[in-house]
C-alpha cells in the first residue's frame, strides 16, 4: 500500500471516530487536526508548484484548529435564545451614556432647543400702549413655517377679547378672568374705557397666531392721550388729540392687514357705514407688501377679511337678513382688492341647514355669533344651533381656508416677527 493509500485511510478513521462521538453523545477533549509536514512536502512535489508549497507551510505554533466545546460552556446563540436577565444585564452594560443638547440664554440657563416652547398661559404684549415693538413674543415662536396668523378689529365693546378667547380654546362658560384674552371688565364698563391695549399676542398649540387690538376709533383711546398730553404740555388741542387717535386706529388696522392672513371685523350690530369707510381707508394706506404668484407675476398681498356679526338675535339668522348683510357687504367692497369670498361664512350650505346660497345669494365670508348666554328653548336655540355648535364650525372655516404667502419668500414664526420688527 503506498504512502498516499496509507495516509487516506488514517483521516478516513479518524472522521468516522469523531462521528461516532457526536451521534453516542460523548463529549470528549477537543480535537487538534493539523496537516502533518510530510503532506505539504508531498503536496509540493507533486505539484511542482512552489509558491503552493509556501502558500500551505504552517508554523507548528498556529495549527489549524477545530474545537468542540464541552458541556456546561456557553454557545453562541441569538438573542432569542438568551436567558431574558443575562440579555438584560449585558444591554444595561453596553448601552452608552445619554448626551442631551442644550443651550445658553443670555442669562446662563441651559434649556433644550429641541424642546417644544412654553405653553402659554395668555396672552402678552407685541405693540404696547406707546406703539414699540415688544420682544417677548420671541420666546413661544418657532423656525418653522406651518402656521396662521389671525387678527381681529373692531369698536369698543364689541366681544373682540372674548371671541379670540374663545378662538384659543376658552370654553364659553368659563370665568371671563381665565381668558387668555381679558375682555371688558364690569369697571371698564362703568368708566367707559377700554381693556386692552395696543396689540396682544396668543400663540395655540397648533400654531395658530392670535392677535388682539385695541378698540378702532374709541373715545377711550383718545381720552387716554389727552392725558398723556397733558402730562408732557400745558395746554393741548381737542382736534390735534382726535386727529392722533384716528391715525393710531389706522395704523393698527393697516398693521394687521399686512401681517394676517385672516382679519376678522367685528360687529355688534349692522351695520356702521363710518367704520366700513375707516376700513377702506386703512386699505388704501396698507404697506405694499409684494409677492410671486405662481406664473411669476408680482402681486401685492391681501388678507382675506372675515365679517362677523356678534351678538346676533333671531331675525339676524333668517335668510331674509343674511341675503340683505351679504348684498351690503358685497357692493361696499367691490372695488376692494380684499378677499371676501373664501370659503368661510354662514351661508355655505355646511352650517345652518336653511341658509345656503340658494336662499341668501352668493355666499361671502360672513359669520353670525349668537350671546354666549343664549337661553335654550324646548330642547334647542330660536333660529340657530347654538353659540358652541357655531363657533366649533367658525373655527373649522378659520383652520381649513387657504394661506397665501404674505412675502415673496417663505417666512418661519420667528421670521414673520422679525420682518415686522425692523420695518417698524
Amino acid at each position: 500500500m503506498s504512502e498516499f493509500e496509507k495516509g487516506r485511510d488514517m483521516r478516513q478513521k479518524k472522521y468516522f471516530s469523531v462521528n461516532k462521538d457526536r451521534k453516542d453523545g460523548n463529549r470528549r477533549l477537543p480535537i487538534i487536526l493539523a496537516k502533518p509536514e510530510r503532506d505539504i512536502e508531498r503536496d509540493k512535489d507533486r505539484t511542482g508548484d512552489k509558491s503552493m508549497g509556501k502558500s500551505l507551510e504552517r508554523p507548528q505554533s498556529q495549527p489549524t484548529i477545530i474545537l468542540r466545546t464541552r458541556e456546561g460552556e456557553n454557545r453562541a446563540v441569538s438573542p432569542s435564545q438568551r436567558p431574558a436577565a443575562v440579555l438584560r444585564k449585558e444591554c444595561e452594560a453596553q448601552q452608552p451614556p445619554l448626551y442631551h443638547l442644550a443651550a445658553k440664554h443670555a442669562g446662563g440657563e441651559n434649556v433644550n432647543p429641541l424642546a417644544p416652547p412654553p405653553e402659554m398661559k395668555g396672552s402678552i404684549k407685541l405693540v404696547d400702549e406707546t406703539f414699540l415693538f415688544c420682544d417677548g413674543p420671541l420666546e413661544f415662536l418657532l423656525d418653522q413655517n406651518d402656521f396662521m396668523v389671525v387678527g381681529c378689529l373692531g369698536l369698543q365693546g364689541a366681544g373682540k377679547s372674548t371671541l379670540m378667547s374663545v378662538l384659543a380654546g376658552n370654553h364659553p362658560d368659563e370665568a371671563s378672568k381665565n381668558f387668555y384674552f381679558k375682555p371688558q371688565s364690569l369697571e371698564h364698563h362703568e368708566l367707559g374705557g377700554h381693556c386692552t391695549t395696543g396689540v396682544d399676542l396668543l400663540v395655540t398649540s397648533n400654531r395658530v397666531i392670535l392677535l388682539d387690538t385695541q378698540p378702532m376709533l374709541s373715545a377711550s383711546v383718545m381720552d387716554r392721550l389727552v392725558q398723556q398730553e397733558n402730562k408732557k404740555f400745558s395746554g393741548t388741542e381737542f382736534a390735534s388729540t382726535e386727529n392722533a387717535m384716528e391715525i393710531q386706529s389706522l395704523q393698527l388696522a393697516a398693521f394687521l392687514l399686512s401681517v394676517c392672513h385672516i382679519v376678522i371685523f367685528v360687529q355688534d350690530w349692522f351695520f356702521d357705514p363710518n367704520f366700513l369707510r375707516f376700513l377702506q381707508s386703512a386699505e388704501m394706506l396698507k404697506p405694499s407688501t409684494p409677492t410671486t404668484s405662481q406664473d411669476e407675476e408680482i402681486i401685492e398681498y391681501f388678507p382675506h377679511l372675515l365679517f362677523l356679526q356678534n351678538r346676533a338675535t333671531t331675525t339676524d339668522f333668517s335668510p331674509a337678513q343674511v341675503k340683505l348683510m351679504q348684498t351690503v357687504y358685497n357692493r361696499t367692497f367691490l372695488r376692494s382688492r380684499l378677499q371676501i369670498q373664501s370659503g368661510m361664512g354662514i351661508a355655505t350650505g355646511n352650517v345652518i341647514n336653511f341658509l345656503t346660497p340658494a336662499t341668501c345669494g352668493e355666499a361671502i365670508n360672513l359669520f353670525l355669533l349668537p350671546e354666549i348666554g343664549d337661553i335654550e328653548e324646548d330642547g334647542h336655540y330660536r333660529g340657530h344651533p347654538g353659540f358652541t355648535e357655531l363657533l366649533s364650525k367658525l373655527r373649522n372655516q378659520i383652520h381649513g381656508v387657504t394661506r397665501h404667502p404674505i412675502t415673496h419668500s417663505t417666512l418661519s414664526e420667528k421670521n414673520w416677527y422679525a420682518v415686522w420688527f425692523w420695518m417698524a
